[in-house]
């Protein structure tokens, strides 16, 4: 244990508000942005909300202290922490790295994913949709696979920068500028759209106020359950890795619920910068995954402000899905840094050339982004 310690020694969090917003980021990725939103209005509104916060409360919390427990007592990779639970070096060397590099792998199509809430900043900024229908701007975005492939490639040598550069100086540092940030921006996006958009309340009214009725409803359920164990992102060991930077003085009990409450917020706070105002519009907040790129534009083309708030949304989608790439990858390098004592740049450097190949192909090639997407998404 002494030597894991060591190991670790220079790779635990500084701060008891550092931890929180770095696991929080962890947790809130392109799952709470992208796909909450369509979740909420394909089951109801205020009906999945209230599911939603029940599954967090009463599943995933209890799950989430347990996973961040073993990691802060054990301080290890998942390596270490497989073998010493099965009392196997092979057993535990086989599932620690089927665990961590089948989750790293999440980044093999993820950051294609990202590479379109960059763009639209831009386009936001410009205005584009003042040039090109806004719902055919992801379209038009999504021929462009060379520009795709920079920004992927460039986000990967970004997110192997943080993580190189430790925990307390990197994850964390960057974590408290991102998700205070990140909440700031989509808390503003609300107040415009509470004074600039006619007839918002409607919207508010179908997306707070629950049908008690959908709730009598099992499909409702085990959506806002897989939902929940999505945002937060327990079992696949990112909840582990984060849990093992924690100082032995750490409040685990604390820290986690903390972190899943904020988690769930970020869920809520995002759909009600989206769903009301697209109610009040007369647009479809059942549309699917391309709710953020193809509705949302559209959205911002008709209101006052539709720029700024447009640069404010797709910039707080950005640092959800940003904080989230850097878990899916830190899971793996720090599996790799402290299990196996390859260090954390050399990790770093091998699973960054990796994941920038495996990017830039998923830009290109479609059958290959749908097969990591199937694999590790799902």
């Amino acid at each position: 244990m002494s030597n894991q310690l060591q190991a670790n020694s220079g790779n635990s969090f500084a701060s008891r508000f550092g931890a929180i917003m770095s696991m929080t980021g962890m947790c809130v990725g392109m799952g709470s942005v992208w796909r909450f939103p369509y979740m909420v209005g394909q089951y109801g509104g205020g009906s999945f909300i209230v599911a939603y916060i029940v599954s967090i409360i009463v599943i995933v919390l209890p799950l989430a202290l347990v996973e961040c427990g073993v990691g802060k007592g054990m301080q290890k990779g998942m390596i270490g922490v497989f073998t010493d639970a099965l009392k196997n070096r092979v057993a535990g060397r086989a599932v620690g790295l089927l665990c961590s590099l089948g989750y790293f792998t999440m980044n093999f199509f993820y950051y294609v994913v990202m590479a379109a809430s960059v763009y639209f900043i831009y386009s936001s900024a410009t205005s584009e949709w003042d040039k090109v229908a806004p719902a055919d701007i992801y379209p038009i975005f999504s021929e462009n696979k060379a520009l795709i492939a920079v920004i992927s490639v460039v986000l990967v040598v970004a997110t192997i920068w943080v993580i190189i550069k430790g925990v307390d100086a990197g994850i964390e540092k960057m974590s408290k500028i991102m998700i205070p940030l990140m909440f700031l921006f989509f808390i503003a996006v609300i107040f415009f759209g509470i004074f600039c958009i006619d007839g918002i309340q409607e919207g508010y009214n179908w997306y707070l106020q629950p049908d008690w009725a959908m709730l009598a409803k099992p499909e409702v359920w085990v959506a806002a359950i897989s939902q929940a164990l999505f945002a937060v992102g327990v079992g696949p060991g990112c909840v582990l890795i984060y849990g093992s930077h924690l100082k032995k003085t750490s409040d685990v009990t604390l820290s986690m619920t903390t972190v899943c409450l904020l988690t769930g917020a970020v869920g809520i706070i995002v759909g009600m910068a989206m769903i009301p105002a697209c109610i009040a519009m007369g647009l479809n907040p059942a549309s699917g995954s391309m709710l953020i790129y193809e509705i949302i534009p559209t959205l911002l083309s008709r209101i006052p402000f539709g720029a700024l708030i447009g640069v404010l949304l797709f910039t707080a989608i950005f640092f959800a899905g940003f904080s989230s790439a850097i878990a899916q990858s830190e899971v793996v390098i720090a599996t790799f840094a402290t299990d196996l004592h390859w260090g954390r740049k050399k990790a770093g450097c091998i699973f960054g050339a990796i994941n920038v190949v495996a990017a830039a192909w998923a830009a290109y090639s479609e059958g290959f982004y749908n097969f990591w997407n199937d694999f590790s998404g799902n």
